[in-house]
Formats: C-alpha cells, structure tokens, sequence
C-alpha cells in the first residue's frame, strides 16, 4: 500500500505529510499496537522471509568486519576508509539485497520459490530481459546501483532497521558491538551454523565477497553468470518463500523477539490453535483479541487489551461519521444526522465512548506527544450533546490536523450548514459494515498475522 514506504519506523512529523489519514489518528492506535509488538512488527516488517534475510546480511557483514583475511583493496580503502565504515556496510547491503532478488529470478520457475514479496523484484525483471539474464552487480550503496528508489530506507534493511535496532543486535548506525547484542549475535552464530542451507550460503558468499572486495576499484563489479551458480542456488533454496524460511527460523525468532510471550504470545496461541483446524477461522484484529486466553495473563498484558477493546469503538465511530460527511460533494448537515441514526447511532454514542475512555486513566498514559493531544481533543466530544455539534467538532479537529500537515481540509461547513466536500466523495458506508461496536483501525493485528503465517510454514 502507499502508506507502506513511510513505516520503516514511525515519525508523526513525516506521517503528517500523508494525505490518507485524515483524521490523524495513525499516530494514535499504532501506540496501542506497539504496546502489544515491542516495535516487532510493523506494517513492512511483517515477513519472516525478510526478517531472516536481514539479519543473514547483517550477520556476513559483521563477519567481513571482524574477519582480517578480508581485505580490502587499495582503491576501496581509499574510499571507504574501513570495513566498519558507515558507507561500507551501505554498500554491502544493497550488493547483498541485489544478489538475493536476481537469485530469486534465476529460479523463479521452480514451484518451491515465492518471488512475491521479494524487494525490488520488480525492476530487477526489467534489467534481467534488458541484459538477457546477466546483469552486472555492482558494490556500491549510490543510487544507480539500486533496485528500488532510496533502497537503503525501503529495501530489506531500511524496512527491518526499527525492529533490529529495538531488539538490539546493532544501532542506528549499524554499530554490531554493542554489550547488549553479545548474547543477541552469540545465538545468531549458532542458529547460522546449525542449519546446513544458511551455513553454506554464508561461506559461498563471505568467499564471493573476499574475491570482490579484492578487485582494486572503486566500484568492484561482477556480472550475474560470472558468479558461481552455487551461490545463487544455494541462496534462492535458502529462502524461498516466507513459509520454508519459517519451518526454520520460527523458535529462533521467538526467542529473539519476545513475540511468543505477552500480549504477543496470547495472540500466537490463538493463531496456531486456529491453523491447526480443518477449516481455519477468518480472523480480523477484533475478532483475534477477543478470542485471547487472558487467565494466567500478567496483568499489564491484559490492559493491551482491554485499551484497545475500550478505544477502538469509539474511533471507529468517529471515522463512520466522518465518511458520512465526506460521500457526497455537497450535503447538508442534518442528511448526516439522519444517516448516522440509519447506522443504529445517535447524539449519545460519541459522549458515551468518550466518557468510558476518560474513566479509564490507563488509556490515556499509553500516549505522550502529538498522540496524546489529538485523542485529547476528541475525546472532548463528551460535551458535544448533538449530532450536529459533534459533527462540527470532528471537522474542525480534521481541519486543524491538516492545517499542521500545510494541506487543505477535506470538507468544510458553510455558513448555512451546507458540508462541502473538495476531495473526491468517498464510498458510502453500509450499515452492515459498521454494526455497533465494530472496529476500524487494525493495530498491526494483520501485520502479526502475516508473520506468523511465515512461522506456519504458510499453512493459512
């Protein structure tokens, strides 16, 4: 989805310039979905293909590092300066990006490999016909050399950077030697080495890159059939799809991430007891949280929960009666009124919802910041007694939410209570999509669902 590129980790001033949330809320329910996840999963790392492609890079380049029979060249040394240079792990990172997408294709024909979801792999399908399958691979990180725009914010390590970082296996500056990620990169090195695939990859690759780093320019460079078909093999073997990296990886992410514990691990359970049926449940967010065991649950645990269940309802509604606001190009205020009652609504739904949030203090502590001042303020439609008044004070909370984004309102009142609209009118609700009580906003239940479907093997 659009969204999607701006998620690698979240900024409420970067996610201000988007015009799809246009109340604002994002910056809201995605606290209570982190609260859950720990930062784990977000809506681009959801991929337990990608998460373990990730840290496989991440392990040869803290290998190359710590590794003083890899040298480099002249030239490079020049250039970079060391192996434990900024820009050179940025190099390393979109070459090793670069040779697992050009991997895949090359056996893309094989029924055990998934290029869905592969990074990049769109561009690289225009470069494999241009050269007729032998693309030159380049060691630089500038742009040129790049399967997607800015890859190093939007490829694989850019979109996983956040849940790595949070984790704790480097910083934000790619620094491996931290004290806290001895045990983290201990547990790697054993993981690596106990699976054949990722062993022998490793090895093939760490030989590749000793023979290119060795070349005395400043943009070593190697065409696809020069490299040895074992590598690439080896590589699209070893992750060949989300559900064959998973039936691997699956306990050494959980113990690395913490997801099996918690709020997370209700969850999990849930999932695997749903995946083991005949016919599996759909599930959406509500339906997953509401079906959690919370017996035995730490309390704390338990709260994530009851947040969620006490504010989702409450935003939902204010979306639905923004979206009636917003469906046709020029409405009055009272057509709104009536079909807020169509959807079994009325002047006490809103106060109500936002009363029981302001009972619970609980809720309210999850946010600081610009989270914190946006609920603030709709939860002063408590003392919004009608329909028309709550309307007025959700488009006046909307328009100041654009106005801090430098955009134009979607919607405005006229004087003679008229609401026009000057965007394209959005889809009219159906009631039977908004039953009451009904939730809008997904808290990366979806995103966690993705990834423990890698963790199934992809039996969902």
């Amino acid at each position: 989805m659009f969204l999607d590129k701006y998620l690698t980790e979240y900024d409420d001033t970067l996610s201000g310039e988007i015009n799809i949330d246009p109340l604002g809320t994002l910056v809201i329910w995605s606290a209570y979905g982190q609260k859950i996840f720990s930062n784990r999963v977000n809506s681009i790392s959801n991929d337990v293909r990608n998460y373990t492609l990730n840290l496989f890079n991440h392990h040869l380049i803290r290998q190359i590092d710590g590794d003083d029979s890899i040298q480099l060249s002249k030239r490079l040394s020049n250039l970079y300066g060391s192996k434990n240079a900024l820009t050179f792990k940025y190099s390393c990172l979109v070459y090793l990006e670069n040779l697992f997408v050009y991997s895949i294709l090359k056996h893309d024909h094989k029924p055990s490999i998934d290029s869905g979801g592969v990074l990049g792999i769109t561009k690289a399908r225009r470069t494999w016909s241009e050269t007729g399958g032998n693309p030159t691979l380049s060691f630089s990180h500038d742009a040129k050399e790049q399967l997607l725009v800015r890859q190093l914010s939007l490829g694989v390590s850019g979109r996983y950077k956040t849940p790595f970082v949070e984790i704790g296996y480097f910083d934000g500056y790619y620094h491996y030697d931290l004290p806290r990620a001895t045990d983290l990169w201990s547990r790697t090195e054993k993981f690596i080495h106990c699976s054949k695939s990722l062993s022998k990859s490793n090895k093939l690759i760490a030989d590749h890159l000793r023979e290119l780093l060795a070349q005395n320019a400043d943009v070593p460079q190697m065409s696809f059939e020069a490299i040895s078909p074992e590598i690439h093999s080896t590589l699209s073997t070893t992750f060949a799809s989300s559900g064959s990296v998973g039936k691997y990886a699956r306990q050494y992410w959980l113990e690395s991430t913490g997801l099996d514990f918690g709020a997370a691990g209700a969850l999990l359970k849930v999932l695997d007891a749903n995946a083991s049926k005949k016919v599996p449940d759909a599930l959406d967010a509500q339906s997953l949280i509401h079906r959690t065991e919370r017996e035995g649950l730490h309390a704390d645990a338990v709260e994530k929960f009851e947040n969620i269940e006490l504010l989702e309802p409450f935003l939902a509604d204010i979306a639905l009666l923004f979206f009636l606001s917003i469906c046709k190009k020029s409405q009055e205020i009272g057509e709104v009124v009536k079909q807020w009652t169509v959807f079994n609504r009325d002047n006490k739904t809103l106060v109500n919802g936002a009363l029981r949030v302001q009972e619970k203090m609980a809720v309210l502590q999850v946010l600081t910041g610009t989270a914190k001042s946006r609920l603030s303020k709709l939860l002063q439609l408590s003392s919004q007694t009608t329909v028309e008044a709550q309307i007025q004070h959700i488009l006046d909370y909307h328009k100041q939410v654009m106005l801090n984004r430098g955009q134009v309102s979607w919607v405005k009142v006229e004087s003679n209570g008229t609401l026009k609209v000057n965007v394209r009118p959005s889809k009219m609700p159906v009631p039977e999509d908004w039953p009451v009580g009904c939730w809008y906003n997904n808290y990366y239940i979806p995103q966690f669902m993705s990834l423990v479907d890698g963790y199934q093997g992809g039996v969902q």
